[in-house]
Order: structure tokens, then sequence, then C-alpha cells
């Protein structure tokens, strides 16, 4: 893709390579039109494609210009079907040509799809760099799967159960584990060798997993400014507790993939009043309460941040709905195997980016530093930058850090270390773009950071560097919270009730001093609580410009929301920012 790239834009010959204009494969069932005496409408089809190629030659001098041309309406609303839905990798395209110069008399036009030699860092779907090892580790994970299988299930026969079980109960779950044990058994000389094999590709794998768009999606338009004088755009974040499915009955959330399928579900109906608008600041915004609880998910997500998507068939559910109607996808985050230490991880660090923006390039690293259970995770700092648009022929781009720091509330010398590492990674992250010359609209830092702002245990955390680069819209100060900030942790225990459930009665509940009371958790580690009690907010999103920079980002809402209660023991934290030119 050429630099400078832009939705909508037309490039000149001298923006856009000659090599790419010769080169270029003609996709599929596109054809060639050319004509003479005079321009008309140029208009052509293609079947799904993004871009198109225009070639016109004088008609005296014999010299040729090359113009992209962009898709002048989205695939889905040229058939009435949505990104991603059926008959979209055939629906017709119009491409339009705009500006054709004076003097050309010869127009070809070629439907194209233009590429360019990858990139250092580019992204591409498979995390190997060869395809042979893509299917050796595909392998691997067949070769692995029966005895990681009846591993999961016997995990799940010993975590602890609400209710006490009757005798008939207990004997039929000891009947169950002896099966499993038996299964296990027969699964490890399939297991062995794969998993040696499994380790053995890690070495060459990539820390993630890059699922593109179909052909068919359309991005925002690009913002201008200062044609566009600001666009607003929206975050969320959300821990889901999708670990394996034994694992996850400890957390008293059994069936990830039920809920995988549940909380994808609830993403896309968030997701669809966004998919053929980009989120326009033009006008007014209506002055509202910064905090607002919700029982919806917030409306026109630009880009999502998940946590603790552990699971791999429960992140390729999340993906298959995410990628076809939101954007671009980064799952299946991680280094995994021997890593120094020595550390053993056979988990991923959990994190999900989708984008409604393009992605040009990501990066992970892997926090050095783990104990007890989370030593298993490859917990780190997963990095991306987007394309949001151009200005004065500079590209426009945000920054998102996504994390999940150290889990156990003891650990706070350890969290404080690894926000010192985290604030590090994401500088020299940013700092390519400095050199580039490209102008930041944001750089946000998402994901459960493991630790409050009303606790006098984790002073240490709350005190950190970290809220002087970066703003907590929520924060006042070290232990002083906004009026309308709330807890977003709820208590294990009740959350199979009837009113933890039902994401308007939760949210009518949470309104109360006593609902918070009794769906809120506590701190693990006391039993006294603040009055009032608003809980423990350990979901954060913080912000930050560039000081002196071109544009600036305001905070225009935040929301904590119930949407998805019954699946998951956390509330979803989104933020709404307004970024415009500095004055």
């Amino acid at each position: 893709m050429p630099e400078g790239w832009a939705t909508g834009e037309t490039f000149s010959q001298a923006r856009v390579p000659r090599w790419s204009a010769q080169r270029a494969p003609r996709h599929r069932g596109a054809a060639e039109r050319r004509v003479v005496g005079g321009v008309d409408s140029a208009l052509g089809e293609l079947e799904c494609a993004a871009y198109s190629v225009l070639t016109c030659v004088g008609a005296s001098t014999g010299e040729e210009r090359t113009l992209l041309l962009t898709c002048a309406a989205p695939p889905a609303l040229k058939n009435g079907r949505g990104p991603g839905g059926a008959g979209c990798s055939r629906s017709p395209c119009a491409f339009a040509a705009a500006e054709v110069p004076r003097g050309l008399r010869h127009v070809a036009f070629t439907p194209r799809l233009l590429r360019r030699p990858p990139a250092p860092g580019a992204l591409r779907p498979s995390p190997f760099p060869h395809p042979a090892l893509h299917g050796l580790h595909r392998l691997a994970r067949a070769l692995l799967f029966p005895a990681y299988w009846t591993l999961d299930q016997l995990l799940g026969c010993c975590a602890p159960t609400a209710r006490p079980m009757s005798l008939g109960r207990l004997r039929l779950a000891a009947r169950g584990g002896a099966a499993l044990l038996l299964l296990l058994l027969v699964g490890l000389p399939l297991a062995l060798p794969g998993l040696l094999l499994w380790l053995w590709l890690q070495v060459w794998r990539r820390p993630f997993c890059y699922r593109p768009p179909p052909l068919c999606w359309a991005p925002p338009a690009p913002w201008r400014p200062p044609a566009e004088p600001g666009r607003c755009f929206a975050f969320l974040t959300a821990d889901l507790c999708l670990l394996p499915h034994g694992l996850a009955r400890f957390n008293n959330l059994p069936h990830s993939q039920r809920r995988a399928e549940a909380i994808g579900a609830a993403l896309l109906a968030g997701l669809r009043p966004a998919l053929y608008r980009a989120a326009d600041c033009t006008q007014p915004w209506p002055r509202a309460p910064r905090g607002a609880l919700v029982a919806s998910l917030p409306v026109g997500l630009d880009f999502v941040c998940l946590q603790e998507v552990f699971d791999l068939r429960a992140a390729r559910r999340l993906v298959n709905r995410l990628a076809p109607n939101l954007g671009p996808v980064l799952y299946d985050v991680g280094t995994f195997g021997l890593q120094p230490g020595p550390h053993l991880k056979l988990l991923g660090s959990g994190l999900l980016l989708a984008s409604r923006y393009p992605l040009l390039r990501a990066a992970f690293r892997c926090f050095p530093h783990a104990r007890g259970e989370d030593a298993l995770a490859s917990k780190g700092l997963l990095s991306a930058q987007a394309q949001l648009g151009c200005l004065d022929g500079r590209r426009i781009v945000g920054f998102l850090h996504c994390t999940h720091l150290q889990a156990p509330a003891e650990d706070g010398p350890l969290r404080s270390k690894q926000l010192t590492l985290l604030l590090d990674w994401a500088e020299q992250f940013e700092a390519q773009s400095d050199q580039s010359g490209e102008v930041v609209a944001f750089s946000v830092l998402l994901g459960n950071l493991n630790f409050d702002n009303c606790s006098k245990d984790h002073a240490l955390e709350q005190e950190h560097e970290l809220f002087n680069r970066f703003q907590d819209p929520c924060r006042l100060g070290t232990r002083q919270e906004q009026p309308w900030a709330l807890g977003t942790v709820l208590s294990t225990s009740v959350l199979h009730h009837s009113v933890a459930c039902s994401p308007e009665m939760l949210r009518r509940a949470l309104e109360q001093e006593k609902g918070r009371h009794l769906y809120l958790a506590g701190h693990p580690c006391r039993s006294r609580r603040a009055k009032p009690w608003r809980g423990r907010r350990l979901d954060y999103i913080t912000y930050r410009g560039v000081p002196g920079g071109l544009l600036r980002p305001e905070v225009e809402q935040v929301t904590f929301s119930t949407a998805l209660a019954g699946l998951t023991d956390h509330l979803v934290v989104g933020l709404q920012l307004r970024v415009s030119a500095s004055s």
C-alpha cells in the first residue's frame, strides 16, 4: 500500500509507485476497459477489491499518469447486506475516477489489488514465517488436544460447587473422573511428541495472530482536519474470564465456549449502529455527565481490548464475530514455551485487540518476572498503531497499549515493576512514529491493572509514574475517585443470581448502596469496606496526547456497562475521546 495512504484519496503518479500499477496482480474476473475520444464516467465493477488503477495516456504527448481509485460506496450498501454476510465475496462495487486531468484522451480502467513488498514488522495472518511451520504447528496442537481436553475436564471435576453434592452425584463424579484418567493415559503417547514439537516451533512463532478484515470490509472515511475539525473515538475494555473450562469453573464461570458465543453476540449488537458511519464530532456534543452506568454496550465502538481470552477456541469464536463486523483483530497473543527465567509459558497473555481502523504495525513484549499461577501465562504489553487519517500530507495515527498485570493482591512490588516496564516499552514503540513525521492523535493504555485506587495496600501502584504520563478520567488523585466512578469487579459468589444475570436488573442494583455491597467484590484481604462503597476499580482506560502537538484529545464520556452480566465477573468500561486540532 503506498506511503501516505488514506481511504478515499486519489493519488497521482508521483504518489503511486509505477511498479504497483504495472506489476500488481489483476483481480480474478476483473475486466480492463479503454475509452477513446474522451473520458466518460470511468465506472467499473470489481468483486470486493479495495483499490483499482486508472491509467490515463496524453492525447499528444503520450505521457502516462496513474490514478488510484477507491470504492465509491461500501459493498454492503450495494447489495443490502452487512460485511461478511452471504454474497459479500461477490458483491459488485462501483469505482469512479475523480478529477481526471485535461488533455488525457485514452483511459484504461484496470481493477487491481495493489500490493507492496511486506515491510519489516508488517502484519501477516500467520504467526509463522513459512506455511510449513504453520502446518507443523497445527499438527502439534492436534496431537496435544486429546490430553489437553481430558485434563481440562478433570480440573473441572475438582472445582468447588455452589451447592453440596448428593451421594448419587458424588458416585457419578467419581466414575467420570476414573474414565477421564483412563482417557488421559491413552492420550499421553500422542501428547508427548506433540509437546516437544510445539515447544520447538515456538522459536519461530511471532507473538500474536492477525486476522485481516474481509475484502468487502469498508473502513471509516479518513479523518482530514481542518475540513473535519474533530472526531470522536470510542474505546472498550473488558475482562472476560475465558479460561479453559476447568480453570474457569474455579471462578464460578463454566462453559467458556457458550459464554464466548454469547459475548460475541453482545459485542456485535453494540457494533452494528456504527458499521457505515464514522464517529463524527463536527456537531456540538450534548454535554452529559462524564460518567454513566448503562445496561448496554456503548455504540460506535472503534477499538475493543479484551483480557483473559486464554482459551484459543473461545478466542476464535470472538474473532469470527469481530473481524467481519469491526475490522482487523490481533489474538492468541503471547510468547509460549521456554522463556528466560526460566519459565514455561503454557498460556498466552489472554489479550485480544480489534480495531475499526486499519492497523499498521503491532508488537508484544512479555513481562520477564511473574509469580505463582501467573508464571504459566505470558502476560505483557500488546502495542498497536492504527491509521486514522491525513493532515497536511502527513499520516494521522493513534496508539493502543493493552495489558493485564500480575493478579495476586500481595504482589504490589511486582506490579509496580511491570508498570515501569510497560511505560518504557510504550515509549519505544511510539518513538518510531516520531522518526517518520506522523501526527499522533492519541495514545491509550487500557486493560486490567489488578490494583484499585481505594486500598492502602496498593499505595505503591497508586503513586506510580504511570499517572503522571497518562490521564485517568476516573481518578482525582491518590485514593480519590470521581463521584461517578464505579468498581468493576463483581463478587463471584453471586454471579448466577437472577439479578446478576440481567443487565438491566444489575444496573439498577448497582445504583443503590445496598446493591453495590451485595454484587461488587471487596478487598480479598479485608472485610471492612469504605462508606459509601463504590467497589474496586481494576479495569482502566487511560490516555494522553502529544504535548504541544497538532491534535488534542479530550474526554467526552466514561461508561460502566452491565451488558455482559452473567457472562463474566467484570463490568465493561468504555471511553469516548474527542480529538480536535490544537488552538
